[in-house]
C-alpha cells in the first residue's frame, strides 16, 4: 500500500480519482466500522468470492472500540505495521462447548496435578509469550499497539487470560481472549510443554459452559483444535449466529478458576456434569 501512495504522488490526476473513489465507500464502510477520526485513511474494502480465507479490508484504527467492533462483525486485524489489515474467514472455525472432546491422554494429565491453571493473574505475560511464538522467532501480529488494546480491555474486564504453571511454578501454556457475551473469542495461545495449552483450552471451555457461554471461536483452522471438538462453520452460518452470541459481556471484570470444578470427569454433551457433587 505505501508503495501506491508513493506512485500516486506522481500522478496527480490519478490520484485525485483514487481518492474519490475512496470516499465514495466511506458510507458502505460506516456500515462495518465506524468512521475513523477526521483525516484517517478510511479502510479500502476488497471484493471476494466464497470459498474465503483472507484479506477483507486495509486501513482504519486500531483501538478498543474499533477492535471489538469488528470482532462482533466476524471481522479481525492481523498485521504487523499499517494500514491495518482485515480478515474474515470462510470457513470459520469454533466450538460449540457441548462437543468439546477431552481425550483419554488428556484426562489424566489434568487429573494428575502436574499443572496449576489461573485466570488473569499474568494477562500481559501470557500476551508477550503469545507473541514470542512459543520458541520460535517468526512473523507475529502481536504488536506493541495491539498489546496497548488488549491491555486496555483487560483493564476494563473484557479480555481475559488463563494461565498454566508447572509444579517448579514456570509459567508453560496460556491463551488469552475476549469475552464478547455468549461466545469467547480466542486470540492467541502458547505452550513451552506438551499439551498445556490444551489444559488451558479444557480449563477454560469448562468454565464457559458453566457460566453460559455456547461458543469458543478460534478464526481459522487447526489440526490440534479438531481433536477437541472444534469444527469449521461456514461463514455465513457464523455471521448468523453472532447476531444472537455477541451480547454484554458475560463475566465482565476479573476471572477467578471456580474450584468446585472437576475439569478431569467434565462431561461436556451434560451441562452442569464439571460441578462436584
Amino acid at each position: 500500500m505505501q508503495k501506491l501512495y508513493k506512485r500516486l504522488d506522481k500522478h496527480p490526476r490519478l490520484k485525485k480519482f483514487y481518492e474519490q473513489a475512496v470516499e465514495a465507500q466511506v458510507f458502505y464502510q460506516s456500515k462495518i466500522f465506524r468512521p475513523p477520526p477526521k483525516g484517517k485513511f478510511p479502510p479500502i474494502w476488497m471484493s471476494y468470492r466464497e470459498p474465503f480465507c483472507g484479506l477483507l479490508a486495509y486501513g482504519g484504527e486500531m483501538t478498543a472500540d474499533s477492535l471489538l467492533y469488528a470482532y462482533s462483525k466476524g471481522i479481525y486485524p492481523l498485521y504487523d505495521k499499517h494500514p491495518i489489515e482485515w480478515y474474515s474467514c470462510d470457513p470459520r472455525m469454533v466450538l460449540y462447548l457441548e462437543k468439546m472432546k477431552l481425550k483419554k491422554g488428556l484426562r489424566p494429565l489434568i487429573k494428575s496435578g502436574k499443572y496449576t491453571v489461573t485466570f488473569d493473574t499474568a494477562f500481559e505475560r501470557v500476551v508477550h509469550e503469545c507473541g514470542k511464538g512459543g520458541d520460535r522467532d517468526e512473523w507475529t501480529w502481536i504488536i506493541p499497539e495491539r498489546v496497548a488494546v488488549a491491555l486496555e480491555l483487560h483493564e476494563k474486564g473484557q479480555n481475559h487470560s488463563v494461565e498454566v504453571w508447572n509444579e517448579a511454578g514456570d509459567l508453560v501454556g496460556g491463551l488469552f481472549g475476549m469475552d464478547m457475551g455468549k461466545m469467547f473469542l480466542s486470540e492467541s495461545a502458547f505452550h513451552h510443554e506438551p499439551n498445556a495449552s490444551k489444559v488451558a483450552v479444557a480449563v477454560l471451555n469448562c468454565h464457559l459452559q458453566l457460566w453460559g457461554f455456547v461458543m469458543n471461536d478460534i478464526q481459522w483452522f487447526w489440526e490440534h483444535y479438531r481433536r477437541l471438538g472444534y469444527e469449521n462453520i461456514s461463514r455465513k452460518e457464523y455471521l448468523t449466529q453472532l447476531k444472537t452470541v455477541v451480547t454484554e459481556p458475560k463475566k465482565l471484570g476479573k476471572w477467578t478458576v471456580d474450584e468446585r470444578l472437576d475439569v478431569g470427569n467434565w462431561v461436556p454433551s451434560e451441562p452442569g456434569s464439571q460441578v462436584r457433587a
